[in-house]
C-alpha cells in the first residue's frame, strides 16, 4: 500500500510504500492529496526512487521549482547516458542534471555564457562521456531551439563523471582529470615520446592512471589481490620503475600525494607495455 507523505506540487507527491519514500510525478496528481491517505497511482507517469533520503529531498525541492515538462525530457536524457554508459551513475544525477539541464536552457534565453574548464582533458580522457555529452546537448538543441555548444558539452560531461564517482560537485572530478593529465605530460617527458592516443597500450595507461588519480584522491590502496608481496628486485633498477619514481616525486611536490611502491610498480609495468 502506497500513502502520501506530502504533496510537492500539483504535478508530484512524495509518497510511502513499506517504508522507502519515492516521488511521483503526473499532471495533476497533487492537486487534492493530503498526507496520510492511501495513494492512487492510476494517473502517475513516473515514479522516482532514489538512493538516500537526501537525494529525495534535493529532488523534492527541484520538482517544486522546475515544470514537469523539463523533468521529464531530463528523465529521458539520463535514461539514453544510462543505455550509452557501461559505468554504473549515481543517483544524484537525478537532481544535478536535471537542474543543469532545466537553467541551461534558461541561460541561453538570457543569453548569459558560462565558459567550461578542462575540455580538451575531458575529451582526452573521457572520450565516450564526452561523445554522450555531445549527444545530449544535441537533443536539447533539437527539443528546445536552443544554440547550447562545446561548453555546454564540458558541463554535462563533468556531470556524467560525477555520477560515476558519486560525486555531488565537480571538484573531486576535475582533480582526477588534472592529475591524470600532470602524469600523462611527465610520462611524454620522461621517455621523450608522443603517445599514441590509438594504441591498446595506451588505452590500458589511461584507465589505469585514472584510477590511480581517485585512490590518491581518496587515499584509498589498492586491493590485497593488487598489492606486490614480492616482485623482482631487478625490475626496482630498470628504467621504466626509475621514471615511476620520478613522476611519484612529482606528483607529491604538486599536489602532496603519495605514491605507495604498489603505485609504483604498477604505474612501471604500464610504462614498460607502451609501444
Amino acid at each position: 500500500m502506497q500513502y502520501v507523505v506530502k504533496k510537492i506540487n500539483h504535478n508530484a507527491v512524495l509518497i510511502e510504500e513499506n517504508g522507502i519514500e519515492k516521488i511521483a510525478m503526473g499532471k495533476g496528481i497533487g492537486f487534492s492529496v493530503k498526507p496520510g491517505e492511501v495513494f492512487d497511482e492510476a494517473t502517475v507517469d513516473k515514479f522516482f526512487t532514489l538512493d538516500s533520503k537526501e537525494n529525495i529531498k534535493m529532488f523534492s525541492e527541484l520538482a517544486s521549482q522546475i515544470p514537469l515538462e523539463y523533468i521529464e525530457f531530463a528523465e529521458e536524457i539520463i535514461s539514453y547516458i544510462k543505455k550509452e554508459i557501461d559505468t554504473p551513475l549515481n543517483s544524484n544525477i537525478y537532481v544535478a542534471l536535471t537542474d543543469h539541464i532545466y537553467f541551461a536552457i534558461q541561460r541561453q534565453k538570457d543569453d548569459s555564457q558560462v565558459t567550461a574548464i578542462m575540455l580538451p582533458e575531458m575529451k582526452l580522457l573521457y572520450p565516450k562521456e564526452f561523445q554522450v555529452a555531445a549527444d545530449v546537448v544535441d537533443q536539447i538543441n533539437h527539443r528546445y531551439q536552443t544554440k547550447l555548444g562545446s561548453n555546454e558539452i564540458g558541463f554535462i560531461t563533468m556531470h556524467i563523471i560525477n555520477a560515476e564517482l558519486g560525486e555531488r560537485n565537480s571538484l573531486n572530478g576535475l582533480k582526477i582529470m588534472e592529475i591524470t593529465s600532470f602524469i600523462l605530460q611527465l610520462i611524454e617527458k620522461e621517455n621523450q615520446i608522443k603517445l599514441n592516443k590509438n594504441s591498446l597500450s595506451y588505452n590500458r595507461l589511461l584507465v589505469h592512471l585514472k584510477f590511480l588519480a581517485k585512490r590518491l584522491i581518496y587515499q584509498e590502496t589498492l586491493t590485497e589481490d593488487d598489492s606486490f608481496e614480492f616482485f623482482d628486485p631487478a625490475f626496482k633498477m630498470s628504467n621504466h620503475f626509475k621514471i615511476a619514481e620520478k613522476i611519484a616525486d612529482e606528483v607529491r611536490k604538486t599536489y602532496q600525494m603519495d605514491m605507495h611502491d604498489n603505485e609504483k610498480m604498477y604505474l612501471a609495468i604500464h610504462l614498460n607495455r607502451i609501444k
